[in-house]
C-alpha cells in the first residue's frame, strides 16, 4: 500500500502558464483562491440559476434550482472536509499525511468541486440527458455491420457508417458512435472546464470533479474492482488526452478516482435527499403531515432510540411544539436538515478516514454513504419516498415529458447541420454563410462563438489527408451540437424551441 501523502495529490499546477514554484502554504493557498475566483465568476455557474433541480421551469424562487442546490452542497462539503481535518488533527496525523500546510487547499478544493458538480447538466436534468442520447442513438447508423442503414430522412450516420473492408476504421466509428450516444452531465462538466470554458484550473481542482472514471466509449462489462467508480461515463473521447495527463499529474492509476471526490459525492447525497422533499412540500405535492407519514411507513420497524426517532421524529415533535402554526413547515425542515447533517456528516467523515488507504489510492469502490449502516438506510429512506411520491407525481412527469420533447425538438431543428457533407460544412465554417444553404447558414449563426471555436480548434489539429479525418470531423460536429444545446438553460431552451417552431 502506497504511503499516504496528500502533497502528491493536491497538485497546484495548471496545464497552461503554471507557476514554477509555490514554496509556502500562503502561496499555494493563493493559487487555489484563484481557482475559486475563476469558478465563481464563470458563466457556467451563473447558468445554474435557470437549470432544473427537480421541477422544470419553476417560477417559485423558494424551490431549488441547480445553483441553490449547488450552494447547499458546497456548504455540506465544507462541513465534511472540516470534520475530516479536525479528526485527523486530534489523532496528530495531519503532518504524517502531508496535510499540515494544506488544510486550506483541502477545504477549498472540496467546496469548489461541490459548487461545480452539476455544471455539465443539460436543460431539464436527467430527462435532458435521455433526450440527447435517445436522439443520437435513433439517428446514427446501427453498430452491427450487418444491419441496414436507416432509410428515412432522420438518418444522420454520415461518416460513422460501417464499411466492408475497413475494419480498423470501423473500430474507430464504433468508438465515436458509442461516445456520442452516451452524453452525461459529469463528462460534460470536464469538457466545459477544459475545452469550452478554458478555465485552466489546477490539476487537483479538476480531479475532484471527475466523479466517474469510465470513458464514454467504453463497451462491455466494467471490472468488478471498479464497478461503482465506472457505473457512468466520466469523460469523452475528445478529452481523453487531457484526462490521461490529469491522471499522471495526480498519480492516479487508470479508472481510479481523486481522493477528495468522495467528499463531494457524499455532500451531494446528503443535500439533495432532504431538499427534494422540502421542494415537494413547497410545491404542495404533499403536506408535511403526509410527508411524515410517508417517511414513517417506509422506515419499517420503529424502536426508541433508532436513527429515525433521533432525526425524523425529533424534527416532527419540535416543529409541532412551535406555537406559530404557520411556521411548522419551515421548522420541520430546519430540524430535519440539522438532525440529518449532525448524524451523516460525522459518519461520512469517519468512513473517509477508516478507508483512507483505498480512498487515497483511488480504488475505494463505494460511496461513503453506501453501506449497511443506519445512516445509509436514512438516505435510502429519503430517496425512496421521493421516487415514490415526488418524481412519479403527474405534474412532475408532465414537465419532464415536455422537457424531453423540447430537447428532442431542438435537435430535430439543428439536424440539417449534421446532414451536410464534410465539404459543405467545412465551407460553411470557413465562409460563415453559403447562398445555396440558407437554412444551414442561419442555424450555424445561432451556435455560440465559444462552441464554434472549440470545434474549429479540434478539427484544425486533425491531419486532413488521414483516413480518419472524415470520422473525427463528424464526431466533433456532433459534439458541437450537443455542446450548444446542453449549455442552454431550461427557460432559454423552452423559449428557443417555441420561437423556432413558430408557436408564438
Amino acid at each position: 500500500m502506497a504511503k499516504i501523502d496528500f502533497r502528491s495529490k493536491i497538485n497546484w499546477r495548471r496545464r497552461f502558464r503554471s507557476p514554477q514554484s509555490a514554496a509556502t502554504e500562503h502561496e499555494i493557498l493563493r493559487i487555489f483562491e484563484s481557482d475559486r475566483g475563476r469558478i465563481i465568476n464563470s458563466p457556467a455557474i451563473r447558468r445554474l440559476q435557470q437549470k432544473t433541480q427537480v421541477f422544470p421551469l419553476e417560477r417559485n424562487a423558494a424551490v431549488r434550482t441547480r445553483l441553490t442546490h449547488s450552494l447547499e452542497v458546497q456548504q455540506v462539503g465544507r462541513y465534511i472536509a472540516k470534520e475530516v481535518l479536525s479528526r485527523l488533527k486530534q489523532r496528530k496525523l495531519l503532518e504524517s499525511y502531508g496535510l499540515d500546510e494544506l488544510t486550506g487547499p483541502f477545504e477549498s478544493i472540496v467546496e469548489m468541486a461541490c459548487l461545480m458538480h452539476d455544471i455539465g447538466n443539460p436543460p431539464f436534468g436527467h430527462f435532458g440527458e435521455a433526450a440527447i442520447n435517445d436522439w443520437f442513438r435513433q439517428r446514427l447508423w446501427p453498430a452491427d455491420a450487418a444491419s441496414q442503414p436507416l432509410s428515412d430522412d432522420r438518418c444522420i450516420e454520415g461518416a460513422l457508417r460501417l464499411r466492408e473492408g475497413e475494419e480498423s476504421l470501423n473500430d474507430l466509428r464504433r468508438k465515436v458512435r458509442q461516445d456520442v450516444c452516451h452524453f452525461e452531465g459529469n463528462a460534460q462538466g470536464i469538457r466545459l472546464v477544459h475545452t469550452l470554458m478554458r478555465m485552466n484550473l489546477t490539476w487537483a481542482q479538476v480531479g475532484c470533479i471527475l466523479k466517474y472514471t469510465r470513458p464514454a466509449w467504453w463497451r462491455g462489462e466494467t471490472p468488478a474492482t471498479h464497478s461503482y467508480l465506472m457505473k457512468k461515463p466520466g469523460y469523452y473521447f475528445a478529452e481523453e488526452a487531457y484526462v490521461n495527463r490529469l491522471r499522471k499529474e495526480l498519480d492516479l492509476a487508470p479508472y481510479n478516482r481523486f481522493p477528495l471526490t468522495w467528499i463531494m459525492e457524499a455532500a451531494d447525497d446528503i443535500s439533495y435527499c432532504v431538499a427534494d422533499l422540502e421542494d415537494a412540500v413547497e410545491k404542495r405535492i404533499f403536506s408535511i403531515e403526509q410527508l411524515y407519514q410517508h417517511l414513517y411507513d417506509a422506515w419499517g420497524e420503529h424502536q426508541k432510540g433508532s436513527l429515525f426517532s433521533l432525526v425524523v421524529e425529533n424534527a416532527w415533535e419540535k416543529s409541532r411544539s412551535n406555537s406559530l402554526k404557520h411556521s411548522a413547515e419551515d421548522q420541520f425542515f430546519m430540524y430535519l436538515r440539522v438532525n440529518t447533517l449532525n448524524k451523516l456528516v460525522p459518519y461520512a467523515a469517519q468512513r473517509f478516514i477508516d478507508n483512507l488507504p483505498q480512498v487515497f489510492c483511488g480504488d475505494f469502490n463505494h460511496a461513503l454513504l453506501e453501506d449497511d449502516s443506519d445512516c445509509s438506510q436514512l438516505l435510502e429512506l429519503y430517496k425512496s419516498v421521493a421516487v415514490k411520491h415526488v418524481f412519479s407525481h403527474p405534474d412532475v412527469e408532465q414537465l419532464e415529458l415536455q422537457g424531453y420533447r423540447v430537447i428532442s425538438g431542438l435537435l430535430d431543428i439543428y439536424q440539417p447541420l449534421l446532414k451536410l457533407s464534410q465539404r459543405d460544412f467545412s465551407e460553411l465554417v470557413e465562409k460563415d454563410r453559403l447562398r445555396h444553404l440558407p437554412i444551414e447558414s442561419r442555424l450555424f449563426h445561432k451556435l455560440s462563438t465559444r462552441h464554434r471555436l472549440a470545434y474549429v480548434e479540434a478539427v484544425n489539429k486533425l491531419e486532413r489527408q488521414a483516413a480518419e479525418f472524415p470520422i473525427m470531423e463528424y464526431y466533433y460536429r456532433c459534439r458541437l451540437i450537443q455542446d450548444y444545446i446542453s449549455g442552454m438553460t431550461d427557460l432559454y431552451a423552452w423559449d428557443e424551441y417555441r420561437r423556432l417552431m413558430a408557436v408564438e
